[in-house]
């Protein structure tokens, strides 16, 4: 702590001994010890009113931001986490307004009524996506059994051909 050396404790040793003298010596040492402790004890107790400051501070700053969060900023704020300069939101507007502008220019060509309701049911179905019938992966789909068979007569075939297999 003091970086104190055996031989400086034993210089100042020598010269407590010969200031103070053997018969005051043991009290005052009782005395310096009381006060040391104190000391430490003080140190300890300021050292833990700052980390409980420091934690309470900790605890404001997380408050104010889930307060933040619950005041229905919740969208803005992951905006602006995910965006904060609006760059890609500025992107998807001016898209979606040559888009606005492009069905505009593109309903205003046809002059007849029948012309308009065409190219309208045109355009809905070049946009319009299918899904296809089998959702589930190829190797997953078992195709019906033919002429009533039931699942237990076809195993032996099944297990036979990949017997036939592996010894080929």
């Amino acid at each position: 702590m003091f970086d104190i050396g055996w031989s400086e404790m034993a210089v100042i040793a020598l010269i407590a001994l010969i200031v103070i003298g053997p018969k005051d010596l043991p009290g005052t040492m009782k005395t310096v010890a009381h006060w040391m402790r104190k000391a430490r004890s003080l140190t300890r107790e300021f050292q833990s009113g700052v980390d409980d400051m420091v934690r309470e501070a900790e605890l404001d700053d997380a408050k104010k931001a889930l307060e933040a969060t619950r005041g229905g900023n919740l969208q803005k704020t992951i905006g602006n986490a995910i965006d904060p300069d609006d760059e890609v939101g500025g992107e998807v507007r001016s898209v979606e307004r040559e888009a606005q502008r492009s069905d505009e220019a593109a309903g205003a060509a046809p002059s007849a009524a029948e012309g308009s309701a065409d190219s309208n049911a045109d355009r809905a179905s070049a946009t319009m996506v299918t899904q296809p019938a089998n959702v589930a992966p190829p190797h997953s789909l078992t195709p019906p059994a033919e002429g009533g068979a039931s699942d237990s007569e076809s195993a032996p075939a099944s297990s036979g051909e990949e017997g036939s297999k592996q010894t080929a």
